[in-house]
């Protein structure tokens, strides 16, 4: 083989590496982008618990979940042993223009309002409860962004067993510096050990410029999307999902539970393939239940206006 041969192999070689990498890149990004169902949600524009200073910062509840009873939670914290005199806080904060603050926005939400986790902030740890029972290959999102005077550094680790032990095992990102706008930040882990587990937390640490008494680190828009599994059989189950509605199970068997974003009057139509109504009626809860008893097997769509948008959405569902 002569030097031009060498040199027309190596650059084969090479151009198949590439191409591989490619692939492998692009099937990743796909896994990530193409979650199926919004397990909870945070967006902070209904948050109404002022400033809240150690060591009596309250829990802040998750604005939407579909996992009704799970109790999803954000906490800011002092960290285990840290002493009773030190002071740090959080406080909600209206969105401004020039935050960039539309990172992450579901739900047709406004960019609207955010929390700042307060310096000093090297003894605090920010805690996201996130339960994922009967839901795998989870995406945790967030965005977030700091001031001049901000901790520099966010660490990422996270606890399968409420925040009793802490693990960076397969996470796809352990450190970041943040932006001085609003950026996204995704978490995604390889550890089976976060999938069905309602005792998953996520949790975020400062280093650098953590020790001022001005300064903070804001987070909105916090999510965890994922696949729906049937935790007892591992046979996979779908919800079908829009934006404000999910209706579940899908395939249906005598009953489909729905659940909307928000309570309020709520016109509710049930059809078949020919478009033919075969139920009708209003509903004023977040969640309810309708009777597919009488409905044979086949393809059906579910209709939801509501009273106040004028919004119509609807969605198709199956019943075995």
């Amino acid at each position: 083989m002569n030097y031009s041969q060498n040199q027309f192999m190596i650059m084969r070689k090479t151009i198949l590496c590439l191409l591989f990498c490619v692939v492998a890149h692009t099937a990743i990004l796909n896994k990530v982008h193409a979650q199926s169902t919004l397990i909870h949600y945070w967006h902070f524009n209904a948050y109404s618990l002022g400033t809240m200073y150690t060591p009596t910062i309250n829990a802040i509840p998750a604005d939407f979940t579909d996992l009704p009873g799970s109790n999803p939670a954000i906490l800011y914290r002092t960290l285990p042993g840290t002493s009773s005199a030190y002071s740090s806080f959080l406080e909600g904060f209206t969105s401004l223009s020039t935050d960039y603050d539309t990172v992450n926005l579901r739900m047709s939400q406004p960019s609207g309002m955010y929390i700042r986790t307060r310096n000093p902030s090297d003894s605090m740890e920010l805690l996201f409860y996130t339960p994922s029972t009967h839901f795998n290959n989870l995406v945790f999102t967030f965005g977030t962004s700091r001031p001049v005077n901000g901790p520099v550094h966010q660490n990422y680790d996270y606890s399968i067993d409420s925040g009793v032990t802490w693990t960076t095992t397969g996470l796809s990102l352990l450190t970041d510096s943040v932006w001085s706008v609003f950026q996204r930040i995704t978490l995604t882990t390889s550890n089976a050990a976060v999938n069905n587990n309602p005792k998953l937390v996520f949790r975020v640490t400062w280093t650098g410029n953590t020790t001022g008494t001005s300064g903070n680190n804001r987070f909105d828009n916090v999510t965890l999307d994922g696949d729906s599994i049937t935790a007892a059989t591992g046979v996979y189950e779908t919800a079908a999902k829009q934006d404000n509605f999910t209706v579940y199970p899908n395939p249906a068997g005598d009953n489909i539970d729905v659940s909307t974003f928000a309570e309020g009057v709520k016109h509710v139509m049930i059809t078949n393939a020919l478009g033919q109504k075969l139920y009708e009626g209003t509903q004023e809860q977040q969640q309810f239940s309708i009777s597919t008893a009488n409905l044979t097997a086949g393809i059906y769509f579910i209709s939801i206006s509501d009273e106040v948008s004028g919004e119509v959405r609807t969605m198709r569902f199956l019943k075995q």
